[in-house]
């Protein structure tokens, strides 16, 4: 008989103390790697020293060629100068998911460029070609793709259709860095690419990442984030940019040495870090098959590889006795607080700032008009994560959560 649940009364299933997930682990080689870092250099002017290490290490990660990234301050600004990059203006429009992180449309909101908001595919919460060209309109340049919660879109068909309309591909990778889409990392498939790495499977502490592979358009990423010493030195005298080196866009969004050190620590141990994610991903992949109320979002093998950010489950609403919101509170209530329904992801469509079409205007609240985006709500309603976890020791916290899913499950099941 199962036992009844913690909240009506039962045993607790876990009761492991708190924080049940903390990235990166913080051992003596990470600070090794930061004090070493903190002796050598707290700042760099150009890409001699750590920044340049961290870029070159990051290249060959994704399989490029070293000089086809360039660091960022964070994802944000990374998808900050694609915009500035590609050169668009108040009057033109990108096609965006959504459903997603606001970094990946409020960039362009910001510089007054419109935001054409796209449905999602409700069992990934991705984008697809369909819903890109459902929401076509002659003033679109440009079209963002998010990879959503480490799952890659169709990008074959995604490229295509871009290929098809002459629209510039952007992918933003923050929740994918071992993400694969018919056995191409994800972030090699558009013109540009950023990636987030703050709290993420590779993780700077704070930072971003620009992939752009085109060397014209990596002389623009450089002098967005950088300017006088990098810009002088890595753009050609001969260079349509090379009079902006020495001032840059105006902006300055490098990245710290101290996140750099952290990002080459981490990066050295990818394959790890990898290894461990998967074994993870397998394993409630295995503990959840024929479970009737949840079922994990998983990538078959034949189509590409989950970016392994998070573990993400479908709540099946038609199948359980409670809502999705009543279903985590009892699974924290078993003790898998980290068993979350996010609130920060979202469909990010009515938000006031996407009204916006100066980037001068005031800052005046505008009603946003509303789109039918029912793959969007029905992802969003149905959406459930739980750390990838990824150190030694996670073998209590993964069983423990396994565990609590199962009981609650049990419980619920119609």
């Amino acid at each position: 008989m199962i036992n009844a649940l913690a909240a009506h009364g039962g045993p607790m299933t876990l009761q492991a103390p708190r924080p049940h997930y903390q990235w990166p682990i913080i051992d003596a080689s990470l600070e090794r790697a930061i004090l070493d870092q903190a002796h050598r250099s707290l700042s760099d002017r150009d890409a001699t020293g750590i920044i340049g290490e961290y870029e070159q290490a990051f290249a060959a990660f994704l399989g490029l060629e070293p000089g086809q990234v360039v660091s960022m301050a964070s994802g944000t600004a990374a998808i900050h100068a694609m915009s500035r990059i590609l050169g668009l203006s108040p009057g033109d429009a990108i096609l965006a998911p959504a459903y997603t992180f606001l970094a990946t449309a409020s960039p362009f909101a910001f510089d007054g460029i419109e935001v054409v908001f796209c449905d999602a595919d409700p069992m990934t919460g991705n984008v697809t070609a369909q819903s890109l060209a459902d929401r076509m309109q002659p003033n679109v340049k440009a079209v963002i793709v998010t990879h959503m919660w480490g799952i890659p879109c169709s990008m074959d068909e995604i490229a295509a259709f871009c290929a098809a309309h002459d629209l510039a591909l952007l992918e933003d990778c923050s929740h994918a860095h071992f993400a694969r889409w018919d056995n191409q990392p994800v972030g090699t498939w558009g013109d540009l690419a950023a990636f987030s790495t703050n709290q993420k499977a590779i993780t700077t502490g704070e930072g971003g990442m620009l992939v752009a592979r085109d060397p014209r358009l990596r002389e623009l990423a450089v002098l967005f984030a950088h300017y006088n010493k990098r810009a002088r030195a890595e753009i050609d005298a001969g260079s349509e940019h090379f009079p902006f080196a020495f001032t840059g866009m105006g902006l300055k969004e490098r990245m710290t040495t101290l996140g750099a050190a952290i990002g080459v620590h981490q990066l050295a141990r990818a394959a790890h870090i990898e290894s461990h994610r998967r074994h993870n991903l397998d394993a409630f992949t295995k503990a959840l098959d024929g479970n009737p109320v949840i079922s994990p979002i998983v990538v078959p093998p034949e189509q590409g590889a989950h970016g392994l950010y998070v573990l993400g489950l479908l709540f099946h609403a038609d199948q359980a006795s409670v809502t999705r919101d009543e279903f985590v509170r009892l699974c924290v209530a078993e003790g898998a607080l980290e068993v979350d329904a996010p609130g920060s992801t979202r469909d990010i469509s009515g938000e006031p700032l996407f009204a916006r079409r100066d980037a001068s205007a005031p800052w005046r609240a505008t009603a946003v008009r509303a789109v039918d985006l029912p793959g969007v709500a029905a992802f969003q309603e149905a959406f459930i994560k739980i750390p990838a976890w990824g150190y030694p020791g996670d073998e209590e916290l993964l069983d423990g959560y396994l565990a609590a899913l199962a009981k609650v499950s049990a419980h619920v099941a119609r």
